[in-house]
């Protein structure tokens, strides 16, 4: 009697530890989702030019204006006259933060660098207002937890990624909440449900 009471309250034992230990893997996720030291963007000055001005000049990834690298902040505009696009510049790079918006003036998207490479939360909105997507890059690569919905609101997909490489639980849903993925990496290897491939993917942080 007292064994098997003692292989009870280890059994239980074990299960607690286990819960805790998922527990504490998904905080330790969302705290890495978010590690990104805030983009220092002091030295930008506050100056602000039209991207159609014909003295901003494009050469090798890197803005220039008047012979010089640009600082500073470059926008356009709709027919209408309100907000298109704006985005901060230091010596010729984005760094900052990059805003689209819609016509009517709602924001469409917007996405961190850190001297021109991606950096920190990336994320968007559908024209009705529901979340389209929501991803995070250190030093331009994927890290931590990347989310994508549908257009109606629902889940599309949460993805894990360590250093731009799927890492830990993957998981994806069609429309009416049904899920379609949903498997692990481990060590590079993939464990679980993984019934068909994404119906979008991601090239130069753009969705396709």
């Amino acid at each position: 009697m007292e064994q098997k009471e003692l292989l009870r309250i280890k059994f239980f034992v074990f299960i607690f530890c286990l819960v805790n230990l998922i527990s504490c893997d998904e905080k330790k996720l969302n705290v890495e989702s978010n590690i990104f030291e805030k983009v220092d963007i002091s030295q930008i000055p506050n100056t602000t030019i039209y991207s159609i001005d014909s003295s901003l000049k494009l050469n090798n990834g890197i803005y220039f204006y008047g012979g010089k690298p640009y600082s500073g902040l470059i926008k356009e505009i709709y027919a209408t006259d309100t907000l298109k696009f704006i985005s901060s510049y230091f010596e010729g790079k984005q760094h900052g933060s990059t805003k689209t918006f819609f016509e009517n003036g709602k924001l469409e998207t917007e996405r961190n660098y850190k001297d021109g490479i991606g950096y920190g939360r990336h994320y968007g909105y559908w024209k009705n207002g529901h979340m389209k997507f929501d991803f995070s890059y250190f030093n331009d690569k994927r890290e931590g937890i990347q989310k994508q919905w549908y257009e109606s609101g629902s889940k599309y997909y949460a993805l894990n990624y360590t250093n731009d490489q799927e890492n830990g639980m993957q998981k994806a849903w069609r429309e009416n909440g049904k899920p379609y993925i949903n498997y692990e990496v481990k060590d590079g290897r993939r464990y679980g449900l993984q019934k068909s491939a994404l119906c979008y993917t991601l090239k130069d942080q753009e969705i396709e």
